[in-house]
């Protein structure tokens, strides 16, 4: 693993701010919760679950008054299993669509088209098996399987299940997973090495470097 150069001349420079030496970070992707405590609503990303991208439940509170459209993710996804759309499709849609009846307007054929014309997608299907197989079956697939075979893309690549790829909508390509990560919050695919300052508010390059605003530190930056 890579790790930022600098010089002590360059830390003393930066270390320099409010919160200079102390802990900042604050990732919001972990404040993910089970459940919202909405009353009604749930289409905007003060509702706990509408922010992550994922549907409400018989626990959150807004009852049968609930609007939020990743209600209906079995659209992408198919009716498997419930699951979450990944930070950056869930972004994607709410800048894309405002409810459930816009949002299966989406066409999915056109959306998997744009997904494969990425740049690395070849080369993705040729490092990650699971993607290799589905390339390959896609290739020779009837007519009565495409949306069953594209909406297993789709979970793939859009949902919150663990994957070695995902598809980033920030950058119109391929990204894997351990060195990409997009912030809730700033709402915007990162590197690796930025993290997310909870004093400042947004994201700061460099996991060994202080952040620019306050001087606060990451929680890995002891390590390296």
């Amino acid at each position: 693993m890579w790790i930022d150069d600098y010089s002590d001349d360059d830390d003393e420079e930066q270390n320099t701010g409010q919160k200079s030496g102390q802990i900042t970070e604050k990732n919001p992707n972990d404040e993910k919760k089970d459940k919202c405590k909405c009353s009604k609503g749930c289409t905007k990303r003060t509702c706990a679950c509408f922010k992550f991208g994922s549907g409400c439940n018989a626990s959150c509170g807004c009852g049968p008054s609930c609007q939020n459209m990743f209600n209906h993710l079995e659209y992408f996804f198919g009716n498997e299993k419930k699951y979450s759309a990944n930070p950056c499709f869930s972004n994607w849609l709410v800048e894309n669509v405002k409810n459930a009846d816009e949002l299966k307007q989406i066409d999915r054929n056109q959306l998997q088209e744009r997904i494969m014309k990425a740049a690395c997608y070849s080369d993705a299907c040729g490092f990650d098996d699971e993607l290799g197989k589905w390339a390959k079956k896609w290739k020779k697939i009837s007519n009565d399987e495409k949306l069953d075979h594209i909406q297993k893309f789709f979970r793939m690549l859009l949902s919150n299940e663990d994957s070695r790829y995902y598809y980033s909508f920030c950058r119109e390509d391929f990204e894997q997973e351990d060195c990409t990560w997009h912030c809730v919050k700033c709402q915007e695919c990162n590197d690796w090495r930025e993290w997310h300052c909870g004093e400042c508010k947004k994201c700061t390059y460099g996991i060994s470097l202080p952040c620019n605003g306050c001087g606060g530190r990451s929680e890995m930056s002891n390590i390296c």
